[in-house]
């Protein structure tokens, strides 16, 4: 297994939320979804995905996925496509595979040799991360708040 494989089994998702159980999510190769996606635990994207994602957990972006729009999450590791902007509380990952195409905000970032960047980005240490998340994130209505 080479370095531009995703090791998910190196990456444990944590319940950061206090609520439980934790869940996997994967978006399969020759699968595609667009919308807004929540998720606090693992998701795994080797195909297409248009539009936001959410959440306290580990977003993986396979070497053949790609997405556009933005991500917020705990931890990002990217060996595919990004175009818009990545917001990590914790790190970022990028892969000699990956390519961003926009803004990257994180306390800690690894960027391999022959990875893509292009855009602006932030590694804070001051904690306006955190200001992002409990203003896009920590503040967010339920989805589904009624009872059926």
């Amino acid at each position: 297994m080479d370095s531009t494989e995703l090791k998910t089994t190196e990456i444990k998702a944590e319940d950061t939320t206090g609520k439980s159980p934790i869940s996997n999510s994967v978006i399969g190769r020759e699968n595609a979804f667009s919308g807004e996606f929540r998720s606090d635990g693992l998701l795994r994207i080797d195909g297409d995905f248009k539009g936001v994602i959410k959440g306290y957990g580990i977003v993986l972006v396979g070497e053949k996925g790609r997405i556009i729009g933005d991500i917020y999450a705990r931890m990002v590791r990217i060996g595919g496509r990004i175009k818009g902007n990545v917001y990590a509380l914790e790190r970022v990952d990028i892969l000699s595979t990956g390519v961003l195409h926009g803004e990257l905000w994180t306390k800690k970032c690894l960027a391999e040799e022959g990875m893509v960047f292009s855009g602006v980005s932030k590694i804070d240490t001051k904690n306006e991360i955190d200001a992002v998340f409990e203003s896009k994130i920590k503040r967010i209505a339920p989805l589904i708040d009624e009872e059926f």
